[in-house]
């Protein structure tokens, strides 16, 4: 039976953000088990996560200070009181310049990035002593786009030799079928050549989606095992229409690859309903990604939408439960998240309330969507009109499809079935008794 399991990510792990998938996995093994996690990672973030008992950051920004200073130390292991929000200026100034990146984000960039990585001194003394300190016997991390995070999760695996390797898969990174445009070629396979030779290093594979483990197993001829985060709560949150108030549609996350395209033709669809029947509908988004002004003016509406700062993701569940849809979007043109199962899915399964699904049924969220019967779907704008009116002329459908919704959670994500598969993929005697963290 493993007794640490180091892991790593590129964000850190956070309560603020609702990309938890790995952390919320892993806070299913009991405490009780005396298994200890920790945990790598690359942005200019604070984790506050109590899955993880130590975390070790290697600052991006100093990453590039470090390829014309040797001298700069670009990694460390966080003490407790460092995780903080306003723990290090450093932290903030970085972020800031991250957002701007991701604002305008474009491929010279990233391959700017991924020589930076190539050229910085990132693999430190500090990072060394960390690893050989804490020893892991399980290594469980997720094979990225970027090589140059993908390198590092290599160097772990060399020097720290975890007597289980297992690399997990939650992204199109290792097909051609997202575009087909000559840059976007060239940028896969430098980053296909990457994937393989982790993949090769890998004991076990996971994969995040049923599409995903279809196309991997194809592509690098394993068996993977299909794991998602497990639904956050295990009592069915109760839900009745308040006719008083327009249907309140939420959106929370990110706006990027196109998904702010999505939500803008959602709001479109919202303004042409309202002006002929009245105020039917209101979509509130929270979002902490930087968008365009025309962009905040399409998104921004009067008596139509609101576009909100992100919030932490307690408050998420909290305007969960005062919302009537919750609303998952996806480029109708963009395929980056082609085969990608967002962390959203599983909140959303749990909450009992009508899930809008907008994208085409090619992405593998909407495709599990639609599969399951767990979402209304709209594959195309026009799908989108179709949909509102649907449920302005018949407001019983919010809830036949929160009910829907809330099954298929229950079916496919409870949190026991995720604990017996991710312990059979770790080595942990089935015999442990589960205790849920449901909002970790």
């Amino acid at each position: 039976m493993p007794r640490r399991i180091l892991t790593s990510t590129i964000p850190a792990w956070s309560q603020r953000s609702g990309a938890n998938t790995l952390s919320a996995i892993l806070s299913l093994i009991p405490k009780e088990t005396g298994v200890e996690i920790a945990n790598i990672f690359c942005r200019a973030e604070t984790p506050d996560s109590p899955v993880a008992s130590r975390y070790f950051q290697i600052l991006e920004g100093r990453v590039v200070r470090s390829v014309l200073s040797r001298s700069v130390p670009t990694g460390r292991e966080l003490a407790p009181e460092e995780r903080r929000p306003d723990a290090d200026k450093e932290l903030a100034s970085e972020t800031s310049r991250y957002a701007t990146f991701t604002r305008h984000r474009n491929q010279l960039f990233l391959w700017g990035r991924e020589l930076l990585w190539k050229l910085g001194r990132w693999h430190t003394p500090e990072l060394d002593r960390f690893l050989d300190d804490f020893a892991p016997d399980v290594f469980f991390f997720p094979i990225e786009s970027y090589p140059y995070f993908n390198r590092v999760n290599r160097y772990v695996i060399r020097r720290c030799r975890p007597s289980l390797v297992v690399g997990y898969l939650w992204d199109d990174n290792f097909t051609y079928k997202q575009s087909s445009s000559l840059v976007h070629r060239i940028n896969r396979w430098i980053t296909l050549r990457s994937v393989n030779r982790l993949v090769r290093q890998c004991d076990k594979i996971v994969a995040i989606s049923p599409k995903m483990k279809r196309e991997v197993d194809a592509t690098f001829g394993v068996d993977s095992i299909i794991l998602t985060k497990p639904i956050r709560t295990q009592s069915k949150p109760a839900y009745r229409r308040d006719p008083s108030r327009p249907i309140r549609l939420l959106y929370t996350g990110s706006l990027v690859i196109g998904r702010d395209q999505s939500l803008a033709a959602l709001v479109s669809e919202i303004a042409k309903i309202n002006a002929r029947g009245g105020q039917q509908f209101f979509l509130d988004i929270y979002t902490k990604t930087a968008v365009s002004d025309s962009m905040a003016g399409r998104l921004n509406v009067p008596g139509c939408s609101r576009l909100n700062p992100a919030i932490p993701q307690s408050q998420v569940f909290v305007e969960q439960e005062n919302a009537d849809i919750l609303v998952f979007v996806e480029s109708f043109t963009d395929k980056s998240a082609r085969l990608s199962f967002s962390t959203k899915i599983t909140d959303y399964l749990s909450a009992n309330r009508c899930i809008l699904a907008i994208g085409p049924r090619d992405i593998s969220s909407i495709d599990y969507l639609s599969a399951n019967d767990a979402a209304l779907i709209a594959q195309t704008p026009a799908d989108i009109a179709a949909s509102l009116t649907r449920l302005a002329a018949d407001p019983s459908q919010l809830t036949h499809y929160a009910e829907k919704a809330y099954a298929c959670g229950q079916r496919n994500h409870s949190a026991e079935s995720i604990r017996l598969r991710l312990f059979d993929i770790l080595n942990i005697p089935q015999k442990t008794k589960l205790i849920v963290s449901p909002n970790i």
